[in-house]
């Protein structure tokens, strides 16, 4: 089994170890391409930096070599393609509106992208700023202006000539609370209007680029016969999902991995196969997109200052997105630092709010590395108000429902201890009392000082509803100083360590289903 593949400058040969869908698997053919033609898709998506991380993951400049090695090697051009997430969230991006990732982008000769939902994160003027810097084309065919025209230069669909085959290709996005400048329809609905236009045009291939949930992706390649793969984005896990042939893949966020998808005539059928590539130390850069790199990477501290070392951790510091959407030392890290620098009782942050998606290697902590991990600064102002314990059990629910589990909404906590159990129904799962970290029983009718972010405390941000901080929001909204940043209460607390950073070890929530 081929699974995951590393790719050097001598490993070239690797192309040709590709999982297969099926012999003979996929959408019908059009009769007009021969038989054994071959078409080429690279795929990356929810890619927020065009450097490589910390633990020497990722890096766009080694993804150009990527796609530039295997069409020397295959002698034929392929469609390097981008399923959504890109301009934002970034701390480069907090200041730069994403001009940096379309740069990177331009540089190592993306095709097509299309909106995903974190492009709607700065303004319209920003938005459309980057679109007209892009050398590649823009989709999204369930989304556009208020007034339901299309944003200037994103189409939903279009077709280009790879090896002589007319590919067919499609983008939708996931359907969200966005700012008003955006109207989003659904996109199930939208994905039957493209593919008629598609077949309409004659395209011979017909290929969906999404920013969806897996589920959505899921049902749509199993409802719509006509699409033969969609390349996907929105998990950042890497997913996979065959169904009658034809293929459903997602890579690694921030180039982690890149997918390519290499599609076979057979008879009268398209077969369908994917290898998943590695990026990671050892692999060249291309020097065109590593020259655009470099000139982006001292813009921070031309920005916000030089960096400054906050105090040496022992140990590693796993931050990676999934890894923090259940409780992590991480985590319990910044809530404490919330708690302690409140004064509060318990602290709370939905795990969504922690986009630092990336591992603190064992040594300096920088003040650069914990701006990372919050690039919404205005939605993680830390906001205290008083809550009954019932309701922060109410909270507590929702964090580990259905849909917030293992997702934004999942709750790291400090002050509390509780038990759920996620074999019960969404509202009971909470097994037991809540308790304070010294073992006291937190009462139904007690009264606890709770500081939570502004997202989900002021904006029912990932589902929460919290009346009771309706007069902390006010103040935020009269005074957006008045309350402080999460980041710097963080700074003061890795600070107060003094040089000895040390995260917490979990066993705050205990989940009793395992």
């Amino acid at each position: 089994m081929c699974g995951l593949v590393a790719i050097s400058a001598l490993a070239l040969s690797a192309i040709g170890c590709a999982r297969s869908v099926s012999r003979a698997g996929g959408a019908s053919v059009a009769r007009g391409v021969r038989n054994g033609t071959v078409v080429r898709i690279l795929l990356v998506n929810d890619v927020y930096v065009i450097d490589t991380l910390r633990d020497g993951r990722g890096g766009l400049a080694r993804v150009a070599h990527l796609r530039d090695s295997i069409e020397r090697t295959t002698k034929a051009p392929l469609l390097f393609v981008l399923a959504g997430d890109f301009l934002s969230p970034s701390v480069l991006g907090k200041w730069y509106g994403g001009a940096q990732m379309v740069d990177g982008f331009n540089a190592a000769r993306l095709d097509v992208a299309v909106l995903g939902n974190h492009e709607f994160d700065g303004s319209r003027t920003a938005l459309l700023a980057r679109i007209g810097e892009s050398h590649f084309r823009w989709q999204s065919g369930n989304c556009s202006e208020a007034n339901g025209r299309a944003f200037p230069s994103v189409r939903g669909w279009d077709t280009l000539r790879v090896n002589g085959v007319r590919v067919g290709i499609f983008g939708t996005t996931v359907v969200r609370d966005y700012p008003a400048y955006v109207k989003c329809r659904d996109a199930d609905m939208a994905t039957t209007a493209l593919v008629d236009t598609l077949q309409g045009v004659g395209a011979e291939l017909i290929v969906a680029l999404t920013h969806r949930n897996m589920f959505e992706d899921t049902a749509t390649l199993i409802h719509e016969p006509r699409v033969t793969a969609i390349l996907g984005g929105h998990d950042h896990n890497g997913r996979r999902f065959v169904y009658d042939g034809r293929l459903l893949i997602k890579a690694m966020s921030n180039a982690r991995t890149a997918a390519l998808v290499t599609f076979t005539r057979v008879g009268n059928r398209w077969r369908v196969q994917d290898t998943l590539f590695r990026i990671e130390a050892g692999m060249i850069d291309e020097p065109k997109t590593r020259v655009v790199v470099q000139a982006w990477r001292d813009t921070l501290i031309r920005r916000i200052g030089p960096d400054r070392v906050l105090g040496v951790a022992a140990a590693p510091i796993n931050a990676i997105d999934s890894i923090s959407k259940r409780e992590s030392p991480f985590g319990n890290m910044i809530v404490d630092a919330m708690r302690i620098g409140s004064k509060s009782d318990v602290a709370m942050i939905n795990s969504g709010a922690l986009r630092f998606d990336d591992v603190m290697a064992a040594g300096p902590i920088t003040r650069h590395m914990i701006e990372g991990i919050f690039l919404f600064a205005d939605e993680t102002r830390a906001l205290t108000f008083s809550l009954t314990g019932a309701r922060l059990r109410a909270l507590l629910e929702h964090g580990v429902g259905v849909g917030s589990l293992a997702n934004g909404p999942y709750p790291q906590v400090s002050g509390v201890h509780f038990a759920f159990d996620a074999r019960k129904p969404t509202g009971a799962r909470l097994v037991g009392e809540l308790t304070r970290a010294d073992g006291r029983v937190i009462t139904p009718t007690e009264t606890v000082r709770v500081t939570f972010v502004s997202y989900p405390a002021c904006r029912a941000g990932d589902g929460y509803n919290i009346p009771e901080a309706a007069a902390a929001c006010k103040t935020l909204e009269a005074t957006p100083t008045a309350w402080p940043r999460t980041a710097d209460l963080v700074l003061q607390h890795l600070e107060s360590m003094q040089g000895r950073i040390v995260a917490p070890p979990i066993g705050r929530v205990t989940r009793l289903d395992r």
